[in-house]
């Protein structure tokens, strides 16, 4: 296994709508496909592109960042005051690269590994599974 380039919008799809295009490359760098009093981006086409980058994930194999979240429900980084906090606990340097993995697909099941992972003889970062949901569980 080989580690992957992370393509966004741009690489994958061609679409004029830039909320669309948002919303796509907010599901690959690993941020829900919300944010608070931004206004900038319609909300609906935002969450369309994030659904369709999740879509290509899960039948593509694309390769995606996921930030782990804290234990409590609902709970998602978002930046505050030059950081990132949680939004729910406040917990503060949840932007940190070991709170996340990349998952990519290899063969017929998908991978998710740190993102200081080298390859599978050298690293120990890294689990796999049947969807990337059960590659990300596994880890």
């Amino acid at each position: 296994m080989r580690k992957v380039k992370i393509h966004f919008a741009q690489d994958l799809i061609i679409n004029k709508n830039r909320s669309i295009m948002a919303g796509f490359d907010m599901f690959i760098i690993g941020h829900p496909p919300i944010s608070y009093a931004d206004g900038f981006y319609d909300q609906n086409y935002r969450i369309e592109g994030y659904k369709y980058a999740q879509k290509m994930a899960e039948e593509n194999g694309i390769a995606f960042t996921y930030p782990f979240k804290c234990n409590q429900k609902g709970c998602y980084p978002f930046q505050y005051g030059g950081s990132f906090v949680c939004n729910s606990c406040y917990r503060s340097g949840v932007d940190k690269d070991w709170w996340k993995i990349q998952v990519e697909k290899d063969g017929n099941e998908f991978c998710c590994h740190g993102l200081d992972f080298v390859n599978l003889q050298e690293s120990t970062n890294y689990a796999f599974g049947k969807s990337f949901s059960e590659a990300i569980s596994n880890y």
